[in-house]
């Protein structure tokens, strides 16, 4: 058995096969996202925008209001969000939208500040439009808040324009144990599908050993050998050249690409090894297949990571709301389930969904290689 599974790893390692699908594929794969996410990151980034403002009775009766406006259009503080210009009337803001001058403009109605904006706003306007829309409700609710205070006679007139200005700022909250990065998902779904194409070693090697397949397949069978043993040297011979080419891969998209695992990194190689071995158990069952073709295989493996988002943004929304909708089935991928190892290391504060998903994989691979056996077990040849 030792000799056998020598054997096995020497010859995978010397496939082109093996290294083109789980090794320079990876590789290939994870340079493309590198040059098509470049920019994706400074695209979610706020930007300030050039926004008019209402300077008429009204704005100046808002207490606190023109504090805060100086505060958020400060282009050397932390708060910069927009560009003021200023208009003695709605009618002035209006032509200048029209214009095309500003993106949109702030007045003063029933006391309450309103925002109003063109409907043809630019990606980097989208971003800024909903936080300046937040800061004014902060305004608003903070505003009321001081007011009723003041009202009780709980706090004085000087007192309450100092509340309304100081309580209102712009601050970045982080809830995830590690900051939020939009690309960081699509390389989740690059590794899950590398660990896939894990298949296609094993199914290789699976195929090849059959004894009607190939002069060493009659061989093994006539040498007396358990099929059990030759089919567990061919699965972790197999197992092991999957692993290493998926870690290279895995090191390669953590240092030159600079993707974060978050804390738990170390854990990162123990999903990769469930994944593994889950893919190189799946090959052996579809390798006792004599028919079942490379291209079949590869073409499952891609349409499963449809389901993990690897395919762009409108792939990855395809994705969540089929996990939103039918959960079952999502978790039954596993590819999905490889995803979402890697998910549970870096966005949740419990490793608790972290070893679910590893045993999910695991038990697969206990089904793909009992399946396996019994067809090996049962395979019998008129002759040889």
């Amino acid at each position: 058995m030792h000799t056998l599974f020598k054997y096995q790893v020497i010859r995978l390692f010397r496939d082109k096969m093996v290294l083109i699908w789980a090794f320079i594929f990876p590789v290939i794969l994870s340079l493309l996202f590198m040059a098509m996410f470049s920019g994706l990151a400074n695209s979610y980034a706020v930007h300030a925008i050039n926004f008019g403002v209402v300077t008429d009775s009204a704005y100046n009766k808002a207490p606190g209001l023109s504090t805060l406006i100086d505060k958020i259009s400060d282009a050397q503080g932390e708060d910069y969000l927009i560009d003021t210009t200023s208009f003695s009337s709605a009618q002035e803001a209006e032509e200048a939208v029209s214009e095309g001058s500003i993106a949109g403009y702030l007045n003063v109605d029933d006391n309450n500040p309103v925002i109003h904006v063109t409907p043809s706003l630019s990606e980097t306007e989208q971003t800024a439009v909903p936080i300046i829309k937040a800061v004014m409700t902060s305004y608003i609710q903070t505003r009321d808040q001081a007011e009723s205070l003041a009202e009780n006679g709980k706090l004085n007139a000087q007192a309450l324009a100092q509340l309304q200005t100081s309580h209102i700022s712009t601050e970045r909250e982080q809830i995830t144990q590690a900051p939020s990065d939009p690309q960081v998902r699509y390389y989740f779904s690059l590794l899950a599908f590398a660990c896939g194409m894990g298949v296609m070693v094993s199914l290789a090697a699976t195929q090849d050993a059959l004894p009607d397949a190939s002069k060493l397949g009659a061989r093994r069978a006539m040498a007396g050998i358990p099929r059990w043993r030759v089919l567990a040297s061919m699965f972790m011979g197999s197992w092991l050249c999957t692993l290493v080419c998926l870690l290279f891969a895995f090191y390669f998209i953590r240092i030159v690409v600079g993707i974060n695992f978050g804390e738990h990194v170390e854990l990162c190689h123990i999903a990769i090894a469930a994944a593994s071995f889950m893919s190189c158990a799946a090959g052996m069952a579809l390798g006792t297949f004599k028919r079942m073709a490379s291209g079949i295989v590869s073409g499952v493996v891609c349409l499963l990571s449809l389901f993990t988002g690897l395919y762009g943004s409108a792939a990855m929304s395809f994705a969540s709301t089929f996990e939103q909708n039918h959960p079952l089935l999502a978790s039954l991928n596993p590819l999905w389930q490889t995803a979402h190892c890697f998910y549970d290391l870096l966005y949740y504060d419990t490793l608790d969904p972290f070893f679910q998903n590893c045993a999910a994989l695991l038990i697969m691979a206990a089904v793909f290689f009992t399946v396996a056996l019994v067809r090996m077990r049962r395979m019998s040849y008129a002759r040889l």
